[in-house]
């Protein structure tokens, strides 16, 4: 059974703070003889829209770009026909170098439940020394808040960045601890920017089961497949656009 994306809501709210500059950028703001900014750091995007064209605010794809803001919050909502009503908020935040630490609530399975689930990431590639970007995040998914039992995923991303453009490929494995739910998952975003404020694209994603007990798959109402997909937009306005 296939459920298609019917709607998605915009991102409701965005956060971005500057995280610390890469290696060899300096540590304060550029200035000319007379004390003034030059053109270079007047031109650096905000932290909103680096987070933006880095594909940190997809609802279903895993940027692997890790360190290009210390801190991102996002929500999103929107209709399923397969599951009903979706929702994802969470909050990111860079602990150290190229590892990061994210806390989501999710609304979107078979149990109409509101999972909380915490996450690592860390980037292990980079475009600039190894030709793309990739990471590897391991996630804990609780059943419920107040539910002890939930899933490990596992997903290994991977981007590069071409003239603006950027592609982006997930492989995700997920199971219970006892090994009686497994489920796989390819997740795929193309995003372009069309100006440092106005990125467009296209994320998606395709689940399927594994091999799951069947007596548990039925009991928790998760479907055998499933495919989500569609365009995407993200336009920074407003103050918080500007950075922190």
């Amino acid at each position: 059974m296939i459920g298609r994306l019917l709607t998605i809501a915009a991102c409701a709210g965005v956060l971005a703070v500057s995280g610390s500059p890469a290696k060899g950028e300096s540590l304060s703001p550029t200035v000319d003889h007379e004390g003034r900014d030059t053109v270079e750091e007047l031109e650096r995007p905000a932290p909103v829209s680096r987070a933006a064209a880095d594909g940190a605010f997809l609802p279903m794809t895993l940027t692997p770009r890790v360190g290009g803001t210390a801190a991102v919050a996002a929500s999103y909502g929107g209709y399923d026909s397969a599951r009903g009503a979706v929702m994802e908020s969470y909050g990111e935040v860079t602990l150290w170098g190229l590892l990061a630490l994210r806390g989501t609530a999710g609304l979107g399975d078979g149990s109409h439940r509101i999972r909380p689930s915490v996450a690592g990431r860390v980037q292990v590639l980079s475009q600039r020394r190894h030709g793309l970007d990739g990471a590897l995040s391991i996630a804990y998914r609780a059943e419920g808040f107040t539910e002890a039992e939930g899933e490990i995923e596992t997903v290994v991303a991977l981007s590069r960045k071409i003239a603006g453009a950027m592609a982006i490929v997930n492989l995700a494995y997920g199971q219970d601890p006892e090994g009686r739910e497994r489920d796989g998952e390819v997740r795929a975003a193309v995003l372009g920017s069309l100006s440092r404020r106005v990125q467009l694209g296209v994320d998606g994603r395709w689940r399927f089961d594994l091999g799951s007990d069947e007596a548990v798959r039925r009991a928790s109402h998760e479907l055998v497949t499933d495919l989500d997909i569609g365009p995407v937009a993200a336009i920074t306005l407003g103050p918080l656009a500007e950075g922190l």
